[in-house]
């Protein structure tokens, strides 16, 4: 009997997936805001306003189920007041935004911070709220607030893409192929000792219905009596890391930025799958979103509809499809990217198909963060050549008056694609060349101070 594994730390983890018949939405923990901590007012353009903005950006002081820690927040849009309660553990936050809270202030000290601890916090805040909602550092009126925080949003740029947090309890199989046992770790992986994580089976009994690990973190081997499918769930109070997302009814979403204890739970799926999934993950570049997996076996996969939901929206659009590999015992790899998206939040979700239609889902665990362009940009036109209509992309990382026309070979324009004012954002317009005749022509962008040429070729 092979059986699957599908971890809950709250909502879902980035790397971590479910089926069609078990979908948990909330985690145990809750946390509870009782103040700010360190930080400083910052002044900075709101993305979602184009206006200026002062705010006091800093790490908040919580507890979560009555232990102590810190948090950063994640919205710049819903008000907070203190205390500030029932905010319950949803998701993971954004791969760079938990590199960041893994190597910056408060968890880790950073040796090239500001010699202001106040200012150091607010740095660390703007950098979250890039990756969270698209504000521009740029646009920071204080300069060792904003060299700081673009610091920041360059190492995680280039060193965060991949950052997962740690799975602090986790599920293991013995020998017997009815067997299994509890894994609890701390921030670093190695073995620490809980007790009574308490189990339960929906479709079975069990040989024991609470169990602690040792010191290295194992616990002893429980048998799993029954059918050979269902749920069995383990619930206890461990290590709730940095990374993790509380959210509220019409509040902040926040993240946790100092770990603490709480309650998590892992759901196994107690049977057998046509396809193993073993990774799970996504990763945002400008408006592009790539996912990646993997599985460990597979049986009669005729491959993957690839699904994506804005989080406004509660309808699940098929945006691709990749083919499967059949029938194999060897582990396989798979990519799809989702390019030129709109700034927003996005879900996605894998609708795995077998050669007879039978399917099932597998979930990404968290929201991907598609941020506002930080840079004005024009690409090139696609397809090109072309005949007759093409698309352009530009991106604009501050408002303005933007001009894009289309001139011939001689220099005579012959098309004006953009002329008004537009806000920050990504977009794309369209050319349709279908009165003029085949030859190379010349697009012109102009947004303030900005300009870029780019060729492109009609063929008819």
């Amino acid at each position: 009997m092979k059986k699957n594994l599908l971890f809950f730390f709250v909502m879902l983890f980035c790397n971590v997936f479910t089926n069609s018949y078990s979908q948990i939405q909330y985690g145990y923990s809750e946390a509870t805001l009782t103040g700010t901590g360190i930080g400083a007012n910052v002044t900075f353009t709101d993305p979602y306003t184009n206006s200026s903005r002062n705010v006091f950006a800093a790490e908040m002081i919580a507890t979560v189920d009555g232990n102590p820690s810190k948090f950063y927040c994640l919205d710049i849009r819903r008000p907070l007041s203190f205390p500030d309660v029932c905010h319950k553990d949803s998701a993971v936050s954004n791969p760079k935004i938990v590199y960041i809270l893994n190597n910056y202030r408060p968890y880790a000290a950073n040796h090239d911070s500001l010699n202001d601890n106040g200012e150091e916090r607010a740095a660390i805040q703007c950098a979250i709220w890039h990756f969270s909602d698209g504000v521009n550092a740029n646009t920071i009126t204080s300069n060792s607030i904003k060299n700081r925080t673009l610091e920041i949003i360059e190492d995680a740029n280039t060193n965060g893409a991949f950052t997962e947090v740690i799975e602090t309890i986790s599920v293991g199989y013995g020998i017997n192929p009815d067997d299994f046992y509890l894994r609890t770790v701390d921030l670093n992986g190695n073995g620490v000792a809980v007790n009574n994580i308490v189990l339960t089976y929906d479709q079975g009994i069990l040989s024991t219905y609470v169990v602690d690990t040792d010191s290295s973190g194992i616990s002893p081997l429980v048998t799993a009596i029954g059918p050979g499918f269902g749920f069995i769930t383990s619930t206890a109070m461990v290590t709730i890391p940095q990374g993790v997302t509380y959210t509220c009814v019409g509040k902040k979403r926040l993240v946790i930025a100092m770990p603490t204890t709480g309650v998590r739970k892992v759901v196994t799926d107690w049977g057998t799958l046509p396809v193993e999934l073993i990774s799970f993950i996504a990763n945002s570049t400008n408006r592009n979103v790539t996912l990646n997996w993997s599985t460990a076996t597979e049986v009669n996969n005729a491959g993957f509809d690839i699904e994506r939901k804005s989080v406004s929206s509660s309808e699940w659009t098929k945006i691709g499809n990749v083919a499967g590999n059949g029938t194999t015992s060897n582990p396989q790899s798979y990519t799809y990217t989702d390019r030129n998206l709109s700034a927003g939040s996005y879900n996605y979700r894998l609708k795995q198909i077998d050669y007879n239609g039978n399917f099932e889902y597998f979930n990404l665990g968290t929201e991907v963060e598609v941020g506002n362009p930080t840079d004005y940009a024009l690409s090139q036109n696609y397809p090109n050549p072309f005949n007759p209509t093409t698309k352009i992309n530009f991106d604009l990382a501050k408002e303005g008056f933007v001009s894009i026309k289309v001139f011939d070979n001689l220099g005579k324009e012959v098309a004006t694609l953009v002329n008004e004012f537009k806000n920050t954002g990504y977009y794309t317009v369209e050319f349709d060349a279908r009165n003029l005749t085949s030859g190379m022509y010349y697009y012109r962008m102009e947004v303030n101070g900005f300009t870029k040429v780019h060729k492109m070729s009609l063929i008819k």
